[in-house]
């Protein structure tokens, strides 16, 4: 090869190098993308994360549970995933499943700033989950009782005046496994199964989510079910004729049980952008939002006013704990088997 022709091949590489090199500086680098499994309504979830996106550029994708299998679908997910992890964050709308999943190594430990001021018994000692927003397991009461028919608590719905008018969602799904384990829990083994004993008798329908109950209720289809009280918000929204009862709030009331919207990262998915979701989903900006939305009843920083309620004296841990056997046993009772 002459000098020349060796110049000329040496001059062409250098141009290819030098092309190579800007085409490469005019990619753009590859997007962040931090996957969320969330059991948040979607019309609740999707503002609130899609202003996460556009402030941090971070993408999301996103999967949401249906209403038939409320938390429990994505929670068994997570749990099928251990050994291959497909989702960053876990983002709840109660805490039952989070604490078994946190339980079972599926959730990592991350203390979050977010979290220090969150009260004690809404975070995990371990840093796996926070919670903020919490949402009440309420009665929905239609507005035309029979005469002499009062509603304030739950063993009201024992009163025969109310006898095939009354639901509750399938308690293996959704806050209703939680809100039967809080009962299994804090009553004993043989208290619960008088309870829902009675209620059977009493004819007590089992329908498809909570949202269904208020809907029943709300078009006097059924006159109380047990419900959340966003689905009570929902319902009046869309001119049902429902009002909500916060069960027993009285002096000696055993109080209702609160429900705290619960976040967590999903262990060996860790990373700084996903843990910046973390930190976002727990903000009191971000539970101001859901207050607003009506999705949540009650702030996790209020002691009193409006936004307190009276709680049922359980621990989270405990009912989450009872849920297995607080679930089997409601169904087998309430469904006659």
């Amino acid at each position: 090869m002459s000098t020349a022709e060796h110049g000329w091949w040496r001059g062409l590489a250098g141009l290819t190098l030098a092309l190579l090199v800007i085409a490469g500086c005019g990619q753009e680098a590859p997007q962040r993308v931090v996957v969320i499994y969330t059991a948040v309504d979607q019309p609740v979830a999707e503002p609130i994360l899609k202003e996460f996106e556009r402030t941090t550029g971070i993408r999301l994708e996103i999967r949401y549970d249906a209403e038939q299998t409320k938390t429990a679908g994505l929670a068994h997910r997570l749990e099928a995933e251990k050994d291959n992890p497909r989702a960053d964050v876990w983002w709840s709308n109660e805490v039952f499943h989070t604490i078994a999943l946190a339980n079972k190594g599926i959730l990592a430990p991350y203390e979050s700033p977010a979290a220090a001021n969150i009260p004690a018994k809404y975070k995990d000692k371990r840093h796996r989950w926070a919670a903020t927003a919490l949402r009440a397991r309420v009665i929905g009461v239609h507005t035309q009782l029979p005469e002499g028919v009062r509603i304030t608590g739950l063993r009201d719905l024992e009163n025969p005046a109310l006898k095939g008018k009354i639901a509750m969602a399938m308690p293996a799904a959704g806050t209703t496994s939680g809100h039967v384990a809080a009962m299994y829990a804090l009553w004993g083994p043989q208290e619960f199964e008088r309870y829902m004993a009675a209620l059977r008798d009493n004819q007590m329908k089992l329908l498809g989510g909570n949202a269904v109950v208020a809907e029943h209720v709300g078009r006097g289809v059924l006159l109380a079910g047990l419900t959340d009280n966003d689905d009570v918000s929902a319902t009046l929204k869309n001119g049902g004729k429902i009002v909500q009862v916060l069960p027993d709030q009285g002096d000696g009331g055993i109080g209702t049980l609160a429900i705290p919207c619960s976040v967590g990262l999903v262990a060996g998915r860790a990373n700084d952008d996903a843990k910046r979701l973390v930190d976002y989903l727990l903000s009191p900006q971000v539970e101001a939002k859901m207050l607003e939305a009506k999705f949540a009843g009650y702030s996790v920083f209020a002691a009193e006013g409006e936004l307190a309620v009276k709680t049922m004296a359980v621990d989270y841990a405990d009912v989450s704990a009872a849920m297995p056997v607080a679930v089997e046993t409601a169904l087998r009772i309430l469904q006659g088997r």
